[in-house]
């Protein structure tokens, strides 16, 4: 089967394209002596287990052929399904024309069986990956002639026919589908479980660092209770020192933050120290404010400073 032609387009990994010039081919064509057999450029050549040999250059239709060997049925019988579209080369560029990408010298690496829905870049219109017709191969490979069926009676032992051969060889492909599932899987819950694993591990690895920060937040918030309880009773303190124990209470019973307590504390400290209630004077004292302050602090009306 033909593998390549001069003048064919060619691929990299990343979607660069060159060109396959007749220089290279009819050159270098025996590079490709012993080159492995895939599928759709798959890594799966340990159970494809097929490699190129005799190879060819036809310098008038300008076409690389060559035999394959050690194919097994199921995959001559892919060759032969209605999922079969050509054959794709492979190979490593070694130089290019100047100024181009037209591959003047290479070394071919292997082939591949493209299958649907994938397409080559040769088609089978190019002349690259026509099935060979089933009796030529016949004819180049015959059958052991233990096995050749004979026209006369008593001859030798029936051979299996072409329905049940190709019958077995789509079972084997289809298990071979099967198997490929089943490991591509496999592979999926081996990713998802290593990915599980490692976020257990980051978890436990964060753990310390997490009950580190919970004790030190709640350290803080105890120490900032503490502080305010210790700022409260300080302010009661103050307010009691400076009067009787049940105005205190009543004062207290309104809920008033630490720093209005301070307030009325220092308030009545500084009418206490200027002597206030000892005067005579009729006009208004500080005195009065503290007054009124108590008085709307114990709820008769609501007091703005």
């Amino acid at each position: 089967m033909a593998i390549a032609c001069a003048g064919q387009h060619a691929y990299s990994v990343s979607g660069d394209e060159a060109t396959l010039t007749e220089e290279f081919l009819s050159r270098d064509f025996k590079t490709w002596e012993g080159g492995l057999v895939s599928i759709n450029h798959e890594n799966n050549h340990e159970w494809v287990k097929a490699t190129i040999h005799d190879i060819e250059y036809d310098s008038k239709k300008k076409l690389v052929i060559c035999s394959f060997s050690g194919i097994p049925d199921w995959f001559s019988t892919l060759i032969y399904s209605d999922d079969y579209q050509g054959l794709s080369q492979e190979c490593i560029p070694i130089e290019f024309r100047k100024n181009s990408y037209d591959v003047i010298k290479g070394y071919g690496t292997g082939v591949t069986v493209v299958t649907s829905p994938y397409t080559p870049a040769a088609s089978p219109d190019m002349g690259v990956g026509i099935r060979p017709e089933l009796a030529a191969i016949l004819a180049k490979y015959p059958t052991n002639e233990d096995f050749v069926m004979s026209e006369k009676t008593g001859g030798g032992p029936s051979a299996i026919s072409t329905e049940a051969y190709e019958s077995i060889a789509l079972e084997k492909v289809e298990l071979r589908s099967q198997i490929q599932t089943l490991e591509t899987e496999k592979k999926t819950l081996e990713s998802e479980l290593a990915s599980t694993r490692k976020e257990f591990s980051d978890y436990k690895s964060g753990e310390a660092d997490r009950t580190k920060e919970a004790v030190e937040n709640a350290l803080r918030a105890y120490d900032t209770q503490v502080k305010a309880e210790e700022e409260r009773r300080e302010a009661i303190n103050e307010l009691k020192s400076v009067m009787k124990e049940e105005e205190a209470e009543k004062i207290l019973s309104t809920n008033p933050s630490n720093e209005t307590i301070k307030s009325i504390a220092g308030t009545l400290k500084v009418s206490f120290s200027k002597g206030v209630g000892t005067s005579s004077s009729s006009e208004p004292s500080e005195n009065d404010d503290v007054v009124k302050l108590v008085s709307e602090l114990r709820g008769f009306r609501t007091a703005v400073r």
